[in-house]
């Protein structure tokens, strides 16, 4: 190969560049029986799925269906991040058949987990009203939900922080005695 270069009219970088290739090349074949280590995996872009509405639909209609609830039942949902996982819980406010899923005082709330693949049901809240706000504060790793309480008899209305105990949120609202001032309130406003 040395003795090409000189034979042959070459540029002096390509001659080099022909030696040093020639080196590498046979530095490479007497290193054969060394110990090769594993590559290390490429990271992955999206290592989690954030699963589409459609799916969560469904689980929303099996939880109607499990329920034995009307079929007609009219809801309104919102996806949110409440875990900080990168992805996005669905929470489901049911609206109607009213007699079915309301009373005076507000109507049932679901709040379900997203994993990569579908939703699981954590919560069920009753009774609650719109607007809430899905705040900035964080309890057990999830978001707060404030919920308005409204048409007890014997209380004003007001707001409430449902906070995550490791499971899921407070199934009963109205028993929550900790307040939020409506001037404190930071986050998310969900059903308006």
């Amino acid at each position: 190969m040395i003795l090409s270069c000189f034979s042959v009219p070459m540029t002096r970088l390509t001659c080099f560049l022909l030696i040093f290739m020639s080196f590498v090349l046979a530095s490479c074949s007497a290193d054969r029986q060394a110990v090769v280590e594993p590559l290390t995996p490429m990271p992955v872009e999206n290592a989690f799925n954030d699963p589409n509405n459609e799916i969560f639909m469904s689980a929303v209609e099996e939880y109607i269906t499990d329920l034995r609830a009307p079929a007609q039942t009219q809801y309104e949902f919102t996806r949110i991040d409440l875990d900080n996982d990168g992805r996005r819980e669905g929470i489901v406010i049911m609206k109607t058949p009213h007699q079915y899923w309301c009373d005076m005082n507000g109507c049932r709330m679901a709040v379900f987990k997203a994993t990569n693949e579908q939703f699981m049901l954590i919560s069920e809240i009753a009774p609650v009203r719109g607007p809430m706000i899905v705040s900035k504060d964080l309890t057990n790793g999830w978001r707060d939900l404030v919920v308005r309480i409204s048409g007890q008899a014997d209380w004003d209305a007001r707001e409430v922080p449902l906070q995550f105990d490791g499971r899921s949120y407070p199934s009963r609202p109205v028993l929550r005695n900790d307040l939020i001032a409506s001037n404190e309130l930071e986050g998310v406003m969900i059903f308006p």
